[in-house]
């Protein structure tokens, strides 16, 4: 759960929602956090390698790198 919102993840968020138009829209981020509740690994249901789950925090989710590859669906099999 997000209890602040500090200059970094505000940064981060604006920077996210000016890379596309269609990030500009609050449905994309409906669906965005719908396709994150939708993937085991994201939501720490299983892991990748035997070892303890990963679960992703908003801080992950909102990264460059990590965003693009949960938009490209790399975490929903």
């Amino acid at each position: 759960r997000v209890m602040l919102l500090t200059k970094d993840r505000v940064r981060k968020i604006t920077a996210r929602w000016n890379e596309s138009d269609v990030h500009q829209d609050l449905s994309f981020w409906a669906e965005y956090f719908a396709l994150v509740r939708s993937s085991e690994f994201l939501m720490g249901r299983v892991s990748a390698s035997g070892g303890n789950p990963f679960r992703c925090n908003f801080d992950w989710l909102i990264a460059p790198s990590n965003f693009v590859k949960v938009v490209e669906g790399n975490y929903n099999a």
